[in-house]
């Protein structure tokens, strides 16, 4: 059957609809991803602005040591809770000591500070994300949060940084030896933190790597085990969180001259060898990388200890040099 005179105009007016639905929908795709993925910087800078209000919880005598937990606002809006861990001194000696700011899982938050019992000389300072929402999300809970997961990932280097404002008016802080310390997840963070923010002294990546796909995709395998499947939604949650401007390779070089620290384990299941090496590489000098037995961090403090123990050790005994010809 062959189409009438009046029907092939009809036909053609529908594929042309078509084509072009496609290419608004293409459009829009393309759009949306360049939205979702733009240089971050100008904003994280916008969000910490200055700190605004400071509110000190009650001194907690722990042992050897003092906790105190403070809660930050920044002009912003944006908001930060920490922890703050330091020795008990006779307070008729003025003596500045080093600090070291903790970023580990979400989870854990400014909790973190009890996995690390004994930190020497050194003011242990432990961020909590920026995000309430749940911390372990079902497919429901993840796409209704979406908003609010962007904005953690990109408001936690800004935090970082109000953090900073705070914790380096401290009468107890030596200013010129500030480490900054990302476990896991916190490892991206304090690199662009690092990177946007000169009083930094030393940046500490622990068990963590390049990239943003990779370690999400990892991640994601016991819980999506159809490859397919897996790879869309690493690919999905990458964007979203913006891993492609986030991704800390991008922003490590910008550390230098400042030593740049990773410390990986050797089994590590969830972060890629390759990753762990693409970050190392793309560091500028100084840098050094430091490998130790086991696999991927866990908040138990008996496998942590070692861990803990190596850091701390590292950063009391080796203070921060900006020139690796230094003697």
């Amino acid at each position: 059957m062959t189409n009438t005179p009046r029907a092939q105009p009809r036909i053609s007016r529908r594929r042309n609809l078509t084509v072009i639905i496609l290419a608004l929908v293409l459009t829009g795709a393309i759009a949306g991803a360049l939205w979702l993925t733009r240089d971050p910087e100008p904003r994280m800078l916008r969000r910490r602005s200055g700190l605004a209000g400071v509110i000190e919880g009650p001194v907690v005598h722990e042992g050897k040591h003092e906790l105190r937990d403070v809660k930050l606002r920044a002009a912003s809006g944006l908001e930060v809770e920490l922890t703050i861990k330091r020795p008990r001194a006779d307070s008729s000696l003025q003596k500045r000591r080093p600090l070291a700011v903790v970023l580990g899982g979400h989870r854990r938050g400014r909790a973190a500070v009890q996995f690390i019992p004994d930190a020497g000389d050194i003011i242990v300072a432990a961020l909590s994300y920026p995000y309430a929402g749940e911390p372990r999300p079902d497919a429901l809970e993840f796409v209704r949060d979406i908003p609010s997961i962007r904005q953690a990932f990109l408001d936690t280097p800004p935090a970082i940084m109000l953090a900073l404002d705070y914790l380096l008016t401290q009468p107890d802080v030596d200013p010129t030896w500030v480490e900054l310390v990302g476990v896991s997840l916190g490892g991206p963070f304090v690199t662009i933190a690092a990177a946007l923010d000169e009083r930094v002294s030393r940046v500490w990546v622990v068990h963590g790597s390049a990239g943003s796909y990779g370690p999400l995709e990892v991640s994601m395998r016991r819980e999506i085990p159809v490859p397919g499947l897996r790879h869309a939604a690493a690919a999905l949650s990458a964007l979203i969180i913006n891993g492609p401007s986030m991704a800390p390779e991008r922003w490590a070089s910008r550390v230098a001259p400042r030593p740049f620290m990773m410390v990986n384990a050797r089994d590590d299941e969830r972060m890629p060898r390759e990753l762990v090496e693409r970050l190392f590489e793309e560091a500028g000098e100084p840098k050094r990388l430091v490998w130790l037995p086991g696999g991927h961090v866990r908040s138990n403090a008996a496998i942590l200890k070692p861990l803990v123990d190596t850091v701390v050790a590292m950063i009391a005994n080796e203070p921060p040099r900006t020139d690796p010809g230094a003697p």
